[in-house]
């Protein structure tokens, strides 16, 4: 029997030899860690990819709907949600500031003192032709140096009144359907052969409904003003801007290419009325002009 027993036992413990041994229990935590590890990594990478997209497209959407208020960019951090959500609701309080208009200050213009009455042209009309006029000009006091209601109807006295006060001078004609035209020249208005004077600072100007229209030149020529004893006109072209003959009583006006300007009278030819000539004196020999301007001639409106 001690012999049976032996034999068993024996075989007993070479089939516990045979069998491999169990790996230690330190190996399979590790293994199970990895296991985890590779299980959840896929997790990872999901939730990373949808952050990123997440956090652009509520960049893009409160961009779009406060599109005043988010100047400039942002970083997101992904792990700032708490923090992004309070800053977008003080976004959505925060008012709507409009932007204040520039004020536009419109100075009054003060006009300098003129000599006479004008009995062409009125206030408004003479403060909308003062600011056309050059800035050399401007604030020079307004002398009558020729007019039909003083001098007489003729234009040769018109030419020797303009000697009076070299420089740049305001023609004024009324006819008598009510229109009121004329241009800035340069005077002395010196009778010439068909020779042009003047420069690009004159212009002619039209007055037909209280609120004067003035045509510059074009560049297009030189014919600025032409002063013969028999007409005086001004502009050229194919036809002039402003005619008058040597009565000063009859006139006409077409469009010129010398100011681009249409016609200035009412009608093309038109009756004059009457004809003032301006000039633009310094205030130091402002009496002395005048004293020679106001000097009368008598003149035979038949001769």
């Amino acid at each position: 029997m001690s012999k049976h027993i032996y034999m068993r036992s024996k075989a007993v413990h070479s089939v516990q030899r045979s069998a491999p041994p169990p790996p230690p229990l330190q190996d399979e935590s590790k293994r199970n860690q990895l296991d985890c590890v590779t299980e959840e990594k896929p997790k990872e990478k999901e939730s990373f990819f949808l952050s990123w997209y997440k956090h652009p497209l509520k960049n893009f959407f409160h961009a779009v709907k406060f599109p005043k208020e988010r100047k400039g960019t942002s970083v997101v951090n992904p792990d700032d949600g708490e923090e992004e959500n309070e800053y977008d609701a003080g976004l959505e309080k925060k008012p709507m500031q409009n932007k204040e208009e520039p004020t536009i200050v419109v100075q009054a213009v003060t006009l300098p003192e003129i000599s006479d009455p004008s009995l062409l042209l009125k206030e408004q009309s003479r403060r909308s032709l003062y600011t056309s006029l050059p800035a050399l000009v401007q604030g020079r006091k307004w002398a009558l140096l020729y007019s039909t209601w003083r001098h007489g109807i003729s234009l040769s006295t018109l030419y020797r009144k303009s000697q009076l006060w070299p420089g740049l001078s305001l023609l004024v004609v009324g006819d008598k359907k009510g229109s009121v035209f004329g241009g800035l020249v340069e005077a002395p208005l010196i009778p010439t052969d068909y020779k042009y004077q003047g420069t690009n600072n004159t212009f002619v100007f039209t007055d037909k409904s209280g609120q004067p229209t003035v045509y510059h030149p074009t560049g297009a020529n030189r014919f600025y003003t032409l002063c013969s004893k028999d007409f005086l006109a001004l502009g050229g072209g194919g036809r002039f801007a402003l005619y008058l003959d040597s009565e000063l009583l009859h006139g006409s006006s077409a469009c010129s290419e010398t100011y681009g300007n249409s016609c200035l009278a009412n009608s093309q030819d038109f009756d004059v009325k009457e004809v003032e000539l301006w000039g633009f004196v310094y205030g130091s020999k402002y009496d002395e002009v005048l004293s020679l301007s106001r000097k009368t001639e008598t003149i035979c409106r038949w001769s």
